[in-house]
């Protein structure tokens, strides 16, 4: 195995540790040390792709860290949404951020041409968008806009994430598409769980699917390095 595995492996063991720490910290209603815990998922991710992620290109390595610093933001802000409806939105802003830096990274390694059933992928999104928002809307009150644009911002990000079909290796393409779906997974059981009923056990819906989506993606993007080419100009 190459010490670039055995790392990959030990951080792997650490991510894992972190998100199982921070969900049994949370089943147990141990808010106070989640202020800890939770942070400490994504700064773990963040410092693993500044480290392992040099020698991707610039225009690549960029976007992504900002976009993992302000999912990190987005997390750190909706740890106190209980206090104040500010933070959520604060939380919200963050994390529409990250998405168009994310959207940013993957149109920057886009293929030329769109992928086979690029449209039927595309419907799909769309449908399930508009179905999930039919059902959120007579709750969202002053939250309509916002939450409107972020989900046109999120569909955005799924869709710039299947572009890179074609351009990067099978690998790559794969951890990142499955990446973005989980995020689509973990902001609807979000979304449902705030704004229309309480799902069981949705911490552990929320924040598994969350840090797959957030790990995924980190690790396709480092994938990429195995291409002789890693962006589009």
């Amino acid at each position: 195995m190459t010490s670039s595995g055995t790392k990959s492996n030990y951080f792997l063991l650490l991510f894992l540790f972190l998100v199982v720490l921070d969900l049994v910290l949370t089943t147990y209603g141990l808010s106070l040390y989640r202020q800890f815990s939770k942070p400490l998922i994504l700064l773990s991710l963040l410092i693993y792709f500044g480290v392992s992620g040099k020698k991707l290109q610039k225009k690549i390595y960029l976007p992504a860290m900002l976009a993992l610093g302000f999912s990190l933001l987005g997390d750190i802000f909706l740890l106190y949404d209980g206090i104040s409806g500010t933070y959520f939105i604060l939380g919200l802003l963050s994390f529409l951020t990250a998405h168009i830096f994310y959207s940013i990274t993957f149109l920057r390694q886009r293929a030329l041409k769109n992928p086979p059933a690029f449209n039927l992928f595309i419907a799909a999104l769309l449908a399930y968008s508009i179905f999930l928002f039919s059902i959120l809307k007579p709750q969202l009150g002053a939250l309509m806009l916002p939450v409107i644009i972020y989900i046109l911002v999120i569909l955005f990000m799924a869709i710039t994430s299947v572009k890179r079909y074609g351009r990067v290796n099978k690998n790559s393409f794969l951890l990142v598409f499955a990446g973005a779906l989980f995020f689509l997974a973990s902001d609807s059981i979000l979304a449902l769980n705030k704004f229309l009923t309480e799902i069981p056990l949705s911490h552990i819906w929320v924040m598994g699917t969350y840090a797959a989506a957030q790990f995924l993606i980190v690790k396709g993007l480092l994938t990429s390095l195995n291409d002789s080419s890693g962006s589009i100009d």
